[in-house]
């Protein structure tokens, strides 16, 4: 076997059986997240008006929204690959991750590039528009560290490790606290904006480093190239990858141009409160039943997979019904106008729920679905939510857009669950025989 076949069977290994941790380190360091992800969301909402918090908040769309529309194509890509491991690709992983992230990274510098030719025409002929452009551009010129991280992010939560992404979402909640402690209090929103950026830079440093130790490569596999096959396949997920982005921030992209700031700065209290669901969940499911990286031909039989999601429903209602209970009291903490977004929260701690009961199940479609199924799924969902929120958010303005977030849940999660039941029940019979060889 060659040195480039032994270091990929290294880290496979190194994947499939990860070491022991302590997991009270673990749960520290998720609760840690949680607290900068609240404390940073409070000094925000009470250093800034509700109307200059929802112009700020606005500038995470931009960055965030933008971002998973031009990653979304790898970032799946490379979920495939990961789950299905050598499924999909031969390519080792970190070799693949470091190519196409140099990809992504270009991607978004080529878009940000024209955004700041745009913006710069625009402070010539509209200088009225001069305090909003401020305002953004710490946003668009951070478009390419957040792709980064979020594209780093999303592929070490295939592998599993989402403590990771928990500890890359530090420096953008540490740096907006540290801006809100420091700035005096008459601060433009600029300072706000570019304390996002310089968050999100140390945001992709670290997920850089994490995935390095995560999908370790060698000198020799550095400038070791791609196949044309492989950027092939990459291309032709790019309306899957557009489905995925429009599923997950086209309410919130209709929320923004339609609403006023101050719906925008409510639901993007009640948004980041209810996130905190998704630094847990994973962890909890795993300490329940481990889902670990494997092969394909190890992907989780269809018993073990019924398991997994009985463990998931467990504790997924085990976290997420006590936040329930504490809608009132956790939203007090901010303050009005934003202790009146209970349905908000609410159907937003809802969407987190349905994910994490049907986070299995995803795992599972991603690694043995095809392109078509996929992009069915997905694009009934987006254009789902879509409609939700452009026909609610006059109406209802935030509540239509957290709506329209657990409907997109319910389609695709409801879909993944409901198949992996039926795939369950038709090969039930031949489960044993399918469990003897892999005994040996």
């Amino acid at each position: 076997m060659n040195g480039s076949g032994m270091s990929t069977l290294r880290a496979s290994r190194r994947l499939q059986c990860p070491p022991e941790r302590s997991r009270v380190g673990e749960i520290l360091l998720r609760l840690l997240g949680a607290l900068l992800q609240i404390l940073a969301t409070l000094a925000v909402v009470h250093a800034l008006t509700p109307q200059q918090a929802g112009i700020f908040f606005r500038g995470f769309v931009i960055a965030l929204g933008l971002s998973a529309l031009l990653r979304g194509k790898y970032e799946i890509y490379l979920a495939q690959h990961i789950i299905g491991r050598f499924g999909v690709s031969t390519t080792p992983t970190g070799v693949l991750l470091l190519h196409l992230a140099r990809r992504v990274l270009l991607r978004a510098t080529l878009v940000c590039g024209a955004l700041l030719v745009v913006a710069a025409d625009l402070d010539i002929q509209a200088p009225q528009l001069q305090t909003v452009l401020q305002t953004y551009l710490p946003f668009v010129l951070a478009l390419p560290c957040v792709c980064l991280s979020t594209l780093l992010g999303e592929a070490l939560r295939a592998a599993n490790r989402t403590l990771g992404s928990v500890v890359a979402s530090y420096a953008v909640n540490a740096t907006m606290l540290l801006a809100v402690a420091l700035a005096p209090a008459n601060a433009s929103l600029a300072v706000y904006s570019w304390a996002f950026f310089l968050g999100s830079l140390l945001a992709a440093a670290l997920a850089a480093a994490l995935a390095r130790r995560t999908f370790p490569i060698t000198s020799a596999e550095g400038p070791q190239p791609i196949s044309r096959e492989v950027l092939q396949a990459v291309d032709s997920l790019e309306l899957t990858g557009l489905s995925r982005g429009g599923l997950l921030w086209g309410p919130l992209c209709i929320l923004s141009v339609w609403a006023p700031p101050l719906q925008m700065a409510e639901y993007a209290v009640a948004a980041r409160t209810a996130l905190i669901v998704d630094f847990f969940l994973p962890a909890l499911n795993l300490s329940g039943a481990p889902d670990e990286l494997r092969p394909m031909e190890l992907l989780p039989t269809p018993r073990r997979l019924g398991t997994q999601l009985a463990a998931a429903l467990a504790y997924s209602s085990a976290l997420v019904l006590p936040l329930m209970v504490l809608v009132p009291a956790t939203l007090a903490l901010y303050g009005r106008p934003y202790d009146s977004q209970g349905t908000t929260y609410g159907l937003l701690l809802g969407a987190q729920w349905v994910n994490g009961v049907g986070r299995p199940a995803l795992r599972h479609a991603v690694a043995e679905w095809d392109s078509r199924r996929i992009n069915i799924t997905l694009g009934s969902a987006a254009l789902s939510v879509v409609l939700i929120c452009a026909l609610g958010v006059g109406t209802y303005g935030a509540q239509a857009a957290a709506a329209a977030s657990l409907a997109g849940a319910l389609i695709v999660n409801g879909r993944v669950i409901v198949t992996a039941l039926s795939s369950r029940g038709a090969r039930e019979p031949h489960s044993d025989s399918q469990l003897r060889p892999r005994s040996r």
